[in-house]
């Protein structure tokens, strides 16, 4: 599969588009898919779909028929001799052998394709008709010709398709006729009259029956697919990708599984509603479409993730290329007058066999590939590599270890103390978190965090967390404020901060006590939601800091846009003003920028005298670092605040 050309071919068509007023168009867009994938059913569907309701009937039928010819050559033996009981016993022991035969054997109680089904059914219907000729060509009987008229009953039903019940039905009819001739006239004449009657009545069951099945078999059909479709969109849904994975799987046929998720979608949805959301996820799809061909399968998976299929053994280049254009397509804006939207996405690749053999491995290296993608390389597409086969396999069992703990035991808090130069006291805390696991001892924070952020986990672990701040706050003098830091999921979650809040009130707590620190990671998948947010918390009442200034290429952009009342500049400059004017002039200048904005400046991670030497005469106006204080428990912060003028430098408080 030529994925680069394909990937061309598909934004040339994107690109050719108009854009088009907003088009709510959910459900229509569900029913055409589902119209589309109906009409193009193939016959073998359909003949499976047969075989499954028509198996029952005759396997049904065979078991007490087998039993009546076990009786009828018993009953042979008893009446006949010589060379009827030869023909006669061993035509009706042969049937009852070979309904036997065919009941446990030939038609097994798990699926039967329809040939098979068909074979059979025509055989049984063969032998029945054999037995009844043999009896009346050696024993002709008046009265017997009424076992064609029964015989053509049983026919209409048993036929498994169309055209064996014609032959059967026909083939027992015209035996009628043709024996009614050596029969008296007057009774010749009553059987052609019952002959003609059974005709119509045995081509009318088989047809009712037939229709009946075929509508319950579409029925299924239908019902299968709406189940298989995804009910906003229209393409499959997560069971139906997951059943095709899982079928590849099985037929050992090579495939990349791909996850998309998009980046800035959320805040779509709670900024201008669900309506505006689904249409964009609609939109999503109808550009995802564009490079739809035989071998890729797009899905949604969950509300906006999205799954790709490709079948066949592209390069690992070639995948990524057509990741990457995906990302392209879906990244345009979006004109839905008068409002036009932006949003990206992250895909993450695996590959069957390389790296997996089955398809819950597949599709878990795929989504950590996401992750990983989401964590270092967002609005690009990932291929899972061996490098991540380790780092996935220490972080599902520190996902285990987080999913099995106790957090309210388990989760603690140290706090470091930021020093006001000026005043020379302390006049904050930062809320430091901390896990020691039963299992696997101490966590370092970066770790844990991340892991629950990809367990789906962080908001418990934030939650226990905050509760703890506040204890702790409920116990520090009311001019002591803490600083708690927000994570990306955390920020993304509206809701969740504003549960976050409605604690704070719960508690009476002054607001201004407490600071919402953020990082440029947390607030630079969207700015405009994370703006409109944070200023809800502004007008709260709620302090503001964003930390690390300086790391990203953005950090000034944020100043100007963000509701800030507090900016921590890296400690990677802090650490190197004595060896370095550069950095020196920078950690200056951030300063003077955060005076002239009447913004509170705290300099991190400083250690040592000689750091503190360099940096007085900037006139810092708040240090944070193990110069002035350790991280320390609760115990020690009280301490502390009763000794305000006493520095702590206790290494074994951390």
């Amino acid at each position: 599969m030529d994925l680069s050309q394909h990937a061309a071919d598909g934004h040339q068509r994107l690109t050719a588009e108009t854009h088009e007023n907003a088009r709510w168009w959910s459900f229509s867009t569900m029913g055409r898919a589902i119209v589309r994938n109906y009409r193009v059913w193939t016959s073998a569907t359909r003949r499976r779909a047969m075989a499954e309701a028509y198996r029952p009937i005759v396997r049904g039928f065979l078991l007490p028929g087998a039993a009546y010819y076990f009786l009828v050559t018993w009953l042979h033996w008893r009446d006949e001799s010589g060379t009827n009981l030869l023909i006669l016993g061993g035509i009706s022991l042969l049937t009852a052998v070979s309904y036997t035969v065919f009941r446990w054997g030939l038609l097994p109680a798990k699926r039967t394709s329809l040939q098979r089904l068909e074979i059979v059914g025509f055989v049984t219907n063969l032998l029945m008709y054999s037995n009844v000729v043999a009896y009346m060509l050696l024993n002709f009987e008046e009265q017997k010709l009424i076992y064609f008229v029964l015989m053509a009953v049983v026919f209409s039903t048993t036929g498994v398709t169309l055209r064996t019940t014609l032959t059967s039905v026909a083939l027992s009819i015209g035996s009628l006729f043709w024996f009614s001739g050596q029969a008296s006239p007057e009774v010749a004449s009553q059987f052609v009259f019952i002959g003609l009657a059974t005709s119509f009545a045995s081509f009318g069951m088989a047809s009712l029956l037939r229709k009946a099945i075929l509508r319950q078999i579409d029925a299924r059909l239908l019902a299968d697919q709406l189940a298989s479709r995804d009910s906003l969109t229209g393409i499959a849904n997560r069971r139906s990708i997951f059943s095709r994975i899982e079928g590849l799987v099985e037929e050992q046929k090579p495939f990349w599984v791909g996850i998309l998720d998009l980046d800035g979608f959320k805040s779509i949805n709670d900024i201008y509603g669900h309506a505006v959301g689904d249409h964009v996820l609609c939109e999503v799809v109808e550009r995802l479409k564009l490079r739809h061909k035989e071998g890729i399968d797009f899905g949604r998976i969950g509300g906006d993730e999205f799954a790709i299929v490709i079948e066949g053994g592209p390069s690992g280049a070639e995948v990524e290329a057509f990741g990457n254009s995906l990302i392209d397509d879906i990244s345009r804006e979006y004109d839905l007058q008068p409002l036009q939207l932006s949003i990206s996405g992250t895909i993450g690749f695996a590959h069957f066999p390389t790296m997996g053999t089955t398809a819950r491995q597949i599709y878990e290296k795929a989504d950590f590939s996401l992750y990983h993608g989401k964590q270092f390389a967002r609005h690009h597409s990932v291929i899972f590599t061996v490098n991540q086969d380790k780092e996935m396999r220490e972080s599902l069992a520190l996902e285990r270890a987080l999913r099995e703990a106790r957090m309210e035991e388990e989760f603690h808090l140290l706090f470091q103390p930021q020093h006001d130069v000026a005043a020379g006291r302390v006049v904050s805390f930062e809320a430091l978190a901390r896990w020691q696991s039963p299992v696997l001892g101490p966590v370092r924070p970066d770790r844990f965090i991340r892991a629950a952020e990809r367990a789906g986990l962080i908001q418990q672990v934030t939650r226990v967390l905050f509760g703890k701040a506040l204890d702790a706050l409920d116990l520090w003098p009311d001019d002591i404020t803490v600083s708690f830091n927000l994570s990306a999921q955390d920020l993304a979650d509206r809701a969740f901060v504003f549960s976050l809040v409605a604690q704070v009130h719960g508690r009476a707590i002054d607001p201004a006590r407490i600071e919402f620190e953020i990082t440029e990671t947390a607030v630079m998948k969207d700015i405009a939601a994370s703006r409109v947010l944070l200023e809800d918390l502004s007008a709260a009442g709620f302090k503001i800091a964003l930390d690390d200034f300086g790391s990203g290429y953005s950090s000034f952009e944020y100043i100007d846009q963000l509701p800030l009342d507090k900016v921590k500049i890296d400690k990677s400059f802090v650490r190197k003003v004595t060896d370095s004017a550069t950095s020196r002039e920078i950690v200056a200048g951030i300063i003077t920028l955060c005076r002239n904005l009447d913004l509170k400046c705290v300099l991190e991670g400083v250690e040592t005298e000689a750091e503190m030497s360099t940096l007085a005469p900037l006139a810092p106006q708040l240090i944070q670092g193990y110069l002035f204080g350790r991280p320390m428990p609760q115990r020690d912060v009280l301490r502390l605040l009763l000794k305000p003028e006493r520095p702590v430098d206790d290494a074994s408080a951390a």
